[in-house]
């Protein structure tokens, strides 16, 4: 695990559309398992992020008349606010349009291409290939009609030279890795079945496209840019530091959990940790592979238009929480969202006397070191998720606080520091409540029905 901090996080989730709740099923039991340490007393490090390069995003953006970065900039503020409508207490927010993530990204790349093992190298591919996927099938791998097992739609051929990672002469080092460590993968029936992946022969993956150019340039030749596996699963490195900060890397590398959907298990499996071990990078302790939510007994999926917003569930059933703060009301109405603000924090703070709870005044937490400077969940008036954002429009106000929060906006850059609390602030958080409820005026009962607060 990382050396004193406990590190979890969520996939990157593809900015090519709103989010719907089988991202929030991932983003709630990823978040649930954070609190759970920080109330612990741990020092926390959650991650989450979308993940906007790839030839999906770009055909997306091309679809609505713009450029990707253009459509990435107005997509990815509905991200965080669904998050922070759900009370999601991430600790950094990564996108890998961000120059901190290109320079990880290039970084582990040359280091692959210069360990003298040649596992890097140019050839020609030509195969099946879904574009929601962003994979690779075979025949056997498709459904009848050659439709992609996932989205069910279908699939494409392509044929371009690439660059490839010579996946296949990692199989035994993976093996061994697994039988040295049975929890890495787990429920047991993932681990099975990257097993019975690998055991069944692994084939060299692409890493570079050239049919497109909406994505990080490969070091030694920029006319490839890299395809989605080499940027996407390296953004868990970028955020620990990998690129420029040695000293937060070995804080927070490797990480604890990977807490990932099923559809994606085989990279975060088999290709994540071979890519690691060919640029001679620690594994991580756990890959955690969840089933779907479902449609008609079919994967909920933006690409098949059976997505249901999150907010049509927080809308009417609210989300929990335990203290509701002084003097903010606990009803939304139509048309508000959340949004992260400061507050001043505590005078009275103690570095190792926890915050009271609001309602019961009982401790909050039992860390030894004081929680970040305070923020509080209120309202502020945002379009409706179904109605586009310019991407101007921030979700999150920047702190002038220790600790650094990020805007959404596209110029935020700045990696966040490690929490040691359930989410910002020493202040006490406001409940959403479901539409037309009213703010209750009454007193605050002498101890917490929660517990704990």
């Amino acid at each position: 695990m990382g050396r004193d901090v406990f590190y979890i996080t969520t996939p990157i989730y593809y900015a090519n559309d709103v989010p719907h709740i089988g991202h929030g099923y991932n983003a709630v039991a990823t978040d649930f398992i954070a609190r759970y340490h920080r109330l612990r007393g741990e020092a926390v490090f959650h991650l989450t992020g979308t993940d906007e390069h790839g030839l999906k995003v770009a055909r997306a953006a091309e679809a609505n008349g713009v450029t990707p970065k253009e459509w990435v900039d107005q997509l990815e503020p509905r991200w965080r606010e669904v998050w922070a409508g759900a009370d999601i207490a991430y600790d950094d927010y990564i996108r890998t349009t961000e120059p901190r993530h290109h320079a990880a990204v290039a970084k582990i790349l040359q280091a692959v291409y210069d360990n003298g093992h040649e596992d890097i190298y140019l050839g020609h591919y030509e195969g099946l290939y879904c574009v929601p996927c962003e994979a690779y099938y075979v025949e056997a791998d498709l459904l009848p009609g050659g439709l992609c097992p996932v989205h069910e739609r279908p699939v494409e051929t392509l044929r371009e030279d690439n660059y490839f990672f010579r996946l296949s002469s990692y199989a035994d080092r993976l093996l061994a890795h697994y039988e040295a460590h049975p929890e890495a993968v787990l429920p047991q029936t993932r681990r099975n079945e990257v097993l019975s992946l690998i055991r069944g022969g692994l084939q060299d993956f692409s890493i570079s496209r050239t049919t497109f150019d909406w994505g990080v340039p490969l070091p030694w030749d920029e006319t490839h840019v890299t395809y989605v596996w080499f940027d996407a699963l390296t953004n868990y490195i970028t955020a620990a530091g990998y690129a420029d900060d040695p000293d937060r890397f070995a804080r927070l590398w490797p990480a604890n959990i990977h807490s990932i959907g099923k559809d994606i298990l085989r990279f975060h499996a088999v290709y994540w940790p071979a890519m690691l071990m060919a640029a001679e990078v620690e594994l991580p302790d756990q890959v955690w592979a969840h089933g779907y939510l479902t449609v008609g007994g079919k994967k909920m999926s933006k690409t098949n238009l059976t997505g249901i917003h999150p907010f049509d569930l927080i809308d009417h059933f609210g989300v929990d929480s335990c203290a509701r703060s002084p003097g903010v009301p606990t009803a939304t109405s139509p048309g508000k969202r959340w949004s992260i603000v400061t507050t001043p924090t505590s005078p009275t703070a103690s570095a190792t006397s926890p915050p009271a709870c609001s309602r019961c005044s009982a401790p909050t937490s039992t860390a030894s070191f004081p929680p970040p400077n305070g923020k509080v969940m209120t309202q502020t008036s945002l379009p409706s998720p179904r109605t586009p954002l310019p991407a101007t429009t921030p979700t999150w106000t920047p702190s002038n606080s220790s600790r650094p929060w990020r805007p959404s906006g596209p110029s935020s850059t700045e990696p966040t520091a490690i929490s040691s609390r359930r989410n910002p602030g020493n202040s006490p958080r406001t409940q959403r409540a479901a539409p037309n409820s009213q703010a209750s005026s009454t007193p605050a009962p002498s101890s917490c029905e929660s517990s704990p607060c």
